[in-house]
């Protein structure tokens, strides 16, 4: 498979807003994206209080965040192709080695 041996999987952390139609499709691409790189997905209310928090902490002006790896990546409508590139170079990096 290909994500077998390609450097550590991505956290991925996902912010959501209820009846969020940007978050959905978010989560529809990080699904289908799992399926070809090695990624973790966490996914948060922004009703609760670790969601808020990030939101203030990274002063996302909308929903939903994604952080990569705990760094910010985008607000608002996910860039699937700048994530693409994202993962592919994560997955070439390959520490310890």
């Amino acid at each position: 498979a290909p994500t077998q041996g390609g450097g550590l999987p991505v956290a991925v952390t996902l912010v959501e807003a209820p009846a969020c139609h940007l978050c959905g499709e978010a989560k529809s691409t990080l699904a289908v994206l799992a399926q070809s790189y090695p990624m973790t997905v966490q996914v948060v209310s922004i009703g609760g209080d670790p969601g808020r928090a990030l939101m203030q902490q990274h002063r996302a002006p909308m929903s939903p965040l994604v952080l990569l790896d705990g760094e910010y990546f985008s607000s608002g409508r996910l860039p699937r192709r700048k994530l693409e590139k994202r993962l592919a170079k994560a997955r070439k990096v390959r520490p310890n080695e």
